[in-house]
């Protein structure tokens, strides 16, 4: 039993280190998957904020695009937006549900 004790724990330290390095790279695959729907241009160029956020913590923020087209001025996270009358669809649904 004494031989065993060591391997056992060489064992669980290797499979805690492979599911921590695995669990990484599944987020940076994310990351990757998001980018590369973003800068497809069917049917047109994302244009906006994109902000992911989970219990508080921002998983993913990135802007694309301009605030001001004929200006080319680029767009910021903390530029406001105005939603015109999107709020209404979203209104809605809420109440239909």
């Amino acid at each position: 039993m004494k031989k065993l004790f060591p391997f056992v724990i060489t064992l669980l330290i290797c499979i805690i280190f492979s599911c921590s390095h695995s669990r990484k790279s599944v987020i940076d695959d994310y990351s990757a998957k998001i980018d590369s729907l973003i800068l497809t241009f069917t049917p047109r160029e994302f244009n906006g904020v994109i902000l992911i956020t989970q219990n508080g913590k921002t998983k993913y923020s990135k802007e694309y695009g301009f605030s001001n087209f004929k200006e080319q001025t680029p767009i910021k996270l903390n530029d406001n937006f105005l939603i015109q009358s999107n709020s209404k669809q979203i209104t809605a649904v809420l109440i239909l549900k």
